[in-house]
């Protein structure tokens, strides 16, 4: 596994929108590139912006503009403003910063190698704690309310979840092998959670905090998204070199689309008809029909795209 290269960048690609529709744009993180770039859907040129280093995920804040990139080679985490374009902060962070997620109030970024979630002021970027988790944690979503953290800790093949507004410790729930990814239900009722190694996708129940079902998908599954409505997931398989689609009550595959090289990351239009897939060693996004399960557009990116958001519509 590539875990960290030597550079970043973030690519926002888009695709292009019927008469109509409203407008997306996808935050993807390239890590070789060393630039963020927005490109707006309707067409246009991109814009770029230097972030430099060496960063691994990204995260969007709830007021739907502030971008949190991090950097696990350099300690530190970039913010970055998407409606001016503008670089406003830099954070200096202990140990390897991989996974981020935020609040309005505080970014809660994983620690791949102290095996800790460190939660930042997202003013000052002072260090307001460390709730230790499982061994190699990943991604980190948050709960709807913000109270509460799901991380992927990859060498425990465990999901830990920690309740940020009471006592702060973590609770393990098994999965499959070397868990990466995770995506929540819109409703709050599931977490999906992509295993890579065993080649299978963990349905957790989140009120009894309990694994539900296992289903093989494939070699590799790397990243995870859900419709809004609920009714697709989107799973990355990195070995297979495509992008599974699933039934999000049957749980059923119903669709594999052929895609780029190594694809990681995974986000969904808020229409729920479009997923922009990152394909690592490829340099391309390849836009998908979740409905067909075919590529509608493959999309240049500056090298090593890993991660993505959906900004705005």
């Amino acid at each position: 596994m590539k875990l960290l290269a030597s550079g970043l960048a973030a690519a926002l690609l888009a695709l292009a929108s019927p008469a109509g529709a409203a407008e997306a744009t996808f935050a993807v993180v390239d890590q070789s590139g060393g630039t963020l770039s927005l490109l707006p859907s309707s067409g246009g040129e991109a814009t770029q912006i230097d972030v430099g280093g060496a960063p691994a995920g990204i995260a969007l804040a709830p007021d739907g503009r502030t971008l949190y990139v991090t950097d696990p080679d350099h300690g530190r985490v970039t913010a970055i403003d998407a409606v001016t374009r503008r670089i406003t902060a830099r954070f200096p962070v202990k140990g390897q910063p991989f996974g981020a997620a935020a609040t309005d109030e505080f970014v809660f970024l994983t620690d791949w190698t102290r095996g800790l979630v460190i939660k930042l002021d997202a003013m000052s970027g002072a260090e307001a704690g460390e709730i230790k988790v499982g061994k190699a944690p990943a991604a980190i979503v948050l709960d709807g309310s913000g109270s509460r953290a799901f991380v992927a800790a990859r060498e425990d093949d465990a999901v830990s979840v920690v309740d940020l507004k009471e006592d702060g410790k973590a609770q393990a729930i098994k999965v499959g092998r070397a868990p990466f990814a995770l995506a929540l239900a819109p409703d709050g009722g599931r977490l999906y959670v992509a295993n890579v190694q065993s080649g299978d996708l963990s349905v957790i129940d989140v009120a009894s905090r309990t694994e539900v079902k296992r289903v093989p998908i494939g070699k590799a599954p790397y990243g995870v998204a859900v419709t809004p409505d609920g009714r697709r997931i989107a799973v990355t398989l990195q070995h297979d070199g495509a992008l599974a689609i699933l039934d999000g009550r049957s749980l059923e595959v119903t669709g594999k689309a052929k895609i780029g090289s190594y694809p990681e990351g995974v986000a969904i239009t808020q229409d729920g008809k479009t997923a922009a897939v990152a394909n690592w060693m490829d340099d391309t996004v390849s836009l998908v029909d979740l409905a067909a399960a075919r590529v509608t557009r493959t999309v240049p990116a500056k090298g090593g795209p890993r991660n993505l958001v959906t900004l705005s519509e």
